[in-house]
């Protein structure tokens, strides 16, 4: 991390920032940059995810579907810079997932924003996803809460005057990723001598480092005359999953190959990847980790021993 975060000086020194879904693994990381920057780090969770022995971070457990109580904790904190990442996160497209993701990702983001109306907050950084449909269908319950709460984002920004930025995250890998996530159940797959086993491996998608997602949501957090605009974080060019994994086990001198076709692909399953323009031009943003450093640095952490075991 020292490699880079000089870059940011004392931009976030002594401010206090709040970040929902502080343990996750995107929110984890970033919480370690902010602290790395002098901020002050308030984290919020929900009940059961939450870690209080972190230095330099206070917790605060609180449901977001609960208006009330995100209200109360949000006027005690008064922050300078909100980054909301809190969210149910499964691409599955079972039915029973309709209702919460519903109230966790939509309503959850939509009480926070009220909140936020009523602070003198510089800036809202609401994270999305690249699984936002561009044609309007989604292709999942995730989806559809997803694009719903980033549109009502971007409705704040336009009525009420919330400083909202969006930001798209593509496909992010690195340390510390949950087990059953593609690239590092790959990699626990093959430290195991174990094949990893796909769908048809197909779809074309836009992997991005962990690190250059960090930078890229430091940067949205700070920067002037940005509000109101979408960033997609992501490196512009886009690797079918089958060979992005024929990659890693060739990385790792592994000369098995994955196998496809035994999982199903999903229903409406698209291609995505990042138009970085505009996060180039606003934020001065462009990835510095290629695909073949992240998963590099990536496959390091868990042969170092992660404690991590594949699905």
């Amino acid at each position: 991390m020292n490699s880079w975060i000089n870059e940011f000086g004392d931009s976030f020194s002594g401010k206090r920032v709040v970040v929902t879904g502080v343990n996750g693994f995107i929110g984890g990381h970033l919480r370690d940059a902010l602290i790395a920057l002098d901020a002050k780090v308030y984290g919020l969770d929900r009940a059961g995810f939450m870690n209080a022995n972190i230095p330099g971070c206070q917790t605060r457990t609180v449901d977001l579907t609960d208006l009330d109580a995100i209200k109360v904790v949000i006027s005690e904190i008064r922050p300078n810079i909100i980054y909301h990442l809190a969210s149910m996160v499964t691409a599955r497209q079972d039915v029973d997932l309709v209702l919460p993701m519903l109230q966790n990702n939509l309503l959850g983001t939509v009480n926070l924003l009220l909140a936020a109306t009523e602070l003198d907050c510089e800036r809202l950084v609401a994270v999305g996803s690249a699984e936002e449909p561009e044609d309007g269908v989604p292709n999942s319950p995730y989806a559809a809460s997803k694009s719903a709460a980033m549109m009502y984002a971007k409705m704040f920004f336009q009525i009420y005057a919330l400083p909202v930025v969006t930001a798209r995250l593509f496909m992010t890998y690195g340390p510390r990723q949950q087990a059953d996530k593609l690239i590092p159940y790959s990699i626990l797959s093959l430290l195991q001598d174990q094949i990893p086993n796909l769908d048809s491996g197909e779809r074309v998608v836009d992997f991005v480092y962990i690190m250059d997602i960090i930078r890229g949501l430091l940067l949205a957090g700070i920067r002037p005359a940005v509000d109101g605009k979408v960033f997609e974080f992501g490196s512009g060019t886009g690797i079918k999953i089958k060979d992005a994994v024929a990659l890693l086990a060739e990385m790792m001198g592994n000369v098995v190959q994955p196998k496809v076709g035994v999982q199903t692909n999903r229903l409406g399953e698209k291609h995505f990847i990042a138009d970085p323009d505009v996060a180039w031009k606003s934020l001065g943003w462009k990835p510095l980790w290629s695909l073949q450093n992240g998963l590099k640095e990536t496959v390091a952490w868990y042969q170092a021993g992660a404690e991590l075991k594949p699905r």
